[in-house]
Order: structure tokens, then C-alpha cells, then sequence
């Protein structure tokens, strides 16, 4: 049963994001920053974000050379350097917004893993398309050795601007941030059903209380592949990703993050272990699901690659197993756009959350004013 102040008082808002992932979080905080006088809250079904923003492999990249091959192809060239450009200045303000020690933003270099030599006319092609936004010639054909790599991987292609950051330190360092801002937030609060009401909406969360109203002259819908609970019409699909974590192991010393089977699969070293995720390819109609858990095709896919690719000839046991869900939609550009007067939703990250988060962000909170 609910108080006289909570009703009338702690259930009234500016704005309410439902989402509490790194999308969430900074449409939260870039609004509440340009309104500081307006009260912010952030509903969150999970006692950590449920999607991906904390269970994500720490990738800071946008994209390797197999797949913005990929994206020439579907959406030509231009689209595509718009959309390399958009994922890097996602990043730039991630890092400038949070801190790079915050966050232990490590600039260590994305490699793809090449299974024959790369021509070097493509490295040339995507350095003359990306330099003129970038400065820079980010990609270059660098050797395999040194890793410890099977001989299989003939060569690698390195981009020098990408890195790796440290997820937990990542969504704390946001969270301080956010609360900081006077954002409050509300965790284990699943919202039912989102109403239009005179003057904006009211949103219904389960509680323990039982069901309980929220009412906001805006809401932010940042749920990503949940979303088709609230917009049923959108084009957007879930896409489930497994990450492994091994054991300590002397032999996962070198640095960088790691990319094969068109980027598909990936792979890095944390703390001293190997840590490897993907395999989504090799069933997707069964990862299209929203629901957490372990593919075991997929599951015993990675275990072999460790074996045949990655650390051939090294015992590595599994320490940690985890799942994680990510939106994807036939284009991979974001949905960012207003729903109706009261709801704007930014949404369909592609896995790209950590890149493109804080931009989708700053951009929804624009949008909402």
C-alpha cells in the first residue's frame, strides 16, 4: 500500500527511460545534464542491466575489414563510412564522458585473424575511404607470430584505433555518473505496459507493492531487443551471443582484441585468461531468442576453436559461461526516432552497444529536448 508522498511526490517525473543499459544510462545523463532542475528516473527489470550492457566482451571497435565488406555491399560506401564514423565518435564520447581510467580503455589494437595472406588492395580501399573522417590509415596487414596462434592464421589485419575496456569498471563508472546527475534508479522494476495519459504517460511496474504507476510527460524507451513488448510494429530481431572466460593461464599474456569469421567470433585476454564469444552464425534461428542461456553447439564450436585456433597445445579450462542479448534489424543503423509526442525510443544497437552507445544517447536526449 502505497504513501501519500509516493503518490502524489515519488512517482511523478520529467522524463523516465525504461532501459537501465548503457543506452539508458546516458540518455539519463546527457538529458538530466541540459535539465538539471527536471527529475530523471531510469526503470531497470533486471538487478543489472538484462540485455548486454553488462554482460558484453569489453570490445571498443567498429568494425573490421570482412565486415564493412559486407556493409559495401548491402549499403554501399558512403553509408558505410557513415556508419564506421558513427560507431568511432561513439566511442570518442564514452571515452571523454567517462574517463579512460574509469572505464580501463586500453588502445591495444583490433585484429582480424586472416586464414590466407589479405590482399592489400582492400586494406587500401577502407584506409582511402575511412581517412578523410578519421585522420588516420587505421588498418594494416601485420604477422600472426608471437600469439602462439595455430599456423592456420597466416596473417593479421590490424586496426590501430580500436581497443578493449573493462565492462564492470565501465557501467560503475556510469552509474556514479548518472546519480551524480540526480537520476534516480529503480532496478527489479519490470514495466508491464506504458499508457498515454492528459499529459504525458504512465508507465506500470511490478512491485512487490504489487502493480505501481509511474507518470512522466516523457519516456524513453532504451530496451533494445525487448522492445517489441512496447512497439510490436518494429523491425528488429534478438540476437543471443555466449562468452566464455577460461582459467588463468601463463600463456594469455599478449593484448588486443581479436576477430574471425567475419567478425562473428571474437576474442581477448583479461586478467590472465582468455575470454571468447560468439558463434551466433553457426545457429542462427536458435539464438534469436530472448532468453539467457548456454547453446551447447555453439558452446563446444568455441571450445574447438581454442584447440585447432586460438591456444593449440595449451590445457585451458572454462571458468565463467555467460549469455548475453543483442537487436539486430536489416539495416544496421540504430533506431533513434519519437514514437508519438510523449515516447521516444532508441533501440537496435546491432551489437555495437559499447561503440555507439553513448551516441544513441546523446541523441535521444536531444530529441526529447
Amino acid at each position: 500500500m502505497l504513501s501519500y508522498w509516493e503518490k502524489t511526490t515519488l512517482r511523478h517525473f520529467d522524463l523516465v527511460v525504461v532501459g537501465g543499459g548503457i543506452v539508458g544510462h546516458f540518455t539519463a545523463l546527457f538529458y538530466a545534464q541540459k535539465n538539471p532542475a527536471h527529475r530523471v528516473a531510469i526503470l531497470e527489470r533486471g538487478l543489472f542491466p538484462s540485455g548486454a550492457s553488462t554482460k558484453n566482451a569489453g570490445f571498443a571497435c567498429f568494425g573490421s575489414i570482412a565486415e564493412l565488406e559486407h556493409d559495401v555491399a548491402s549499403i554501399g560506401k558512403e553509408a558505410t563510412a557513415e556508419l564506421v564514423i558513427k560507431r568511432y565518435n561513439g566511442l570518442q564520447l564514452l571515452r571523454e564522458t567517462l574517463g579512460d581510467e574509469a572505464i580501463d580503455y586500453r588502445e591495444v589494437g583490433g585484429y582480424e585473424m586472416c586464414f590466407e595472406p589479405p590482399k592489400q588492395e582492400r586494406i587500401d580501399f577502407f584506409n582511402d575511404l575511412l581517412e578523410p573522417h578519421l585522420g588516420a590509415r587505421p588498418y594494416a596487414i601485420v604477422p600472426a607470430n608471437g600469439y602462439g596462434f595455430s599456423t592456420k592464421v597466416t596473417h593479421l589485419i590490424k586496426n590501430a584505433l580500436e581497443g578493449t575496456v573493462d565492462t564492470g569498471k565501465m557501467m560503475a563508472a556510469l552509474q556514479q555518473k548518472v546519480a551524480q546527475a540526480g537520476v534516480l534508479t529503480f532496478t527489479q522494476s519490470t514495466v508491464e505496459k506504458i499508457e498515454s495519459t492528459s499529459e504525458g504517460k504512465a508507465v506500470y511496474i511490478q512491485t512487490a507493492d504489487g502493480s505501481v504507476a509511474f507518470f512522466a510527460r516523457q519516456v524513453a524507451l532504451c530496451t533494445n531487443a525487448f522492445s517489441r513488448k512496447f512497439l510490436a510494429d518494429e523491425e528488429l530481431e534478438p540476437g543471443r551471443g555466449l562468452v566464455l572466460v577460461s582459467k588463468p593461464h601463463l600463456a594469455f599474456h599478449w593484448e588486443g582484441s581479436f576477430h574471425y569469421h567475419d567478425g562473428y567470433n571474437y576474442f581477448r585476454t583479461i586478467d590472465g585468461r582468455l575470454l571468447l564469444g560468439g558463434g551466433r552464425h553457426l545457429d542462427k534461428s536458435g539464438e534469436t531468442t530472448l532468453k539467457s542461456g548456454v547453446n551447447s553447439t555453439i558452446e563446444k564450436a568455441l571450445k574447438d576453436d581454442i584447440a585447432s585456433l586460438i591456444a593449440p597445445g595449451v590445457p585451458v579450462e572454462v571458468d565463467y559461461m555467460w549469455s548475453g542479448v543483442m537487436a539486430f534489424g536489416s539495416s544496421k543503423q540504430p533506431v533513434i526516432k519519437r514514437i508519438d509526442d510523449h515516447l521516444v525510443a532508441g533501440i537496435r544497437l546491432g551489437g555495437m552497444g559499447v561503440a555507439i552507445g553513448a551516441r544513441v544517447g546523446q541523441d535521444l536526449a536531444v530529441l526529447i529536448g
